[in-house]
């Protein structure tokens, strides 16, 4: 084989080479941002441990951590329904308290859009923040307004969206719990 063939075959396998590392590199960012999300959590399941920032200030801490039973409400500045749902949650926060239930807003946007989103005290005082990272874990989907029921040990009871079958018990129970209160 002369010089020049070899030269050829060579080039044509460097070439064979770089478009195939070309191509499986392709292939690997095309799959990253196709990435199925995870799995939504449900009931029975353990909440996952993740860390929140008060809207308002102060430490880390971990929501719904075991000990007290909570309600996480997903909600997104952007979504109508979400702007809608703001009033009945306001509403239910001093009951929430009352029963001993946490009631937290939890969201993973910056908070100078979160504090244009919710106009009442009452609600950035119930609101955290979330690294992405951790507000996938317990919102995989990034569907809103949804909220997870956890239970005093960190299982999850129920979930869904704001509005739905559990969501209503959830509200009229707190009502009649204010209710039987003022009647004893």
């Amino acid at each position: 084989m002369d010089a020049t063939t070899l030269q050829c075959v060579l080039a044509a396998l460097a070439f064979a080479i770089a478009g195939n590392v070309w191509l499986s590199l392709a292939v690997l960012r095309a799959s990253r941002r196709e990435r199925l999300p995870a799995a939504v959590l449900v009931p029975g399941e353990t909440l996952p441990a993740v860390q929140a920032r008060p809207l308002a200030g102060g430490a880390r801490f971990q929501p719904a951590a075991p000990g007290q039973p909570a309600v996480l409400l997903f909600l997104a500045s952007r979504c109508p329904k979400c702007q809608e749902k703001l009033a009945g949650i306001e509403q239910l926060l001093p009951l929430a308290r009352g029963a001993g239930l946490q009631l937290w807003l939890l969201s993973e946007e910056p908070a100078r859009r979160l504090r244009a989103f919710l106009p009442a005290n009452a609600l950035r005082a119930a609101t955290a923040r979330l690294a992405l990272r951790d507000y996938r874990k317990l919102n995989p989907t990034m569907s809103s307004p949804s909220y997870l029921f956890v239970n005093h040990e960190g299982i999850v009871e129920a979930a869904g969206l704001i509005g739905d079958e559990n969501w209503l018990a959830l509200v009229d129970q707190l009502h009649a719990d204010i209710a039987e209160e003022r009647a004893a």
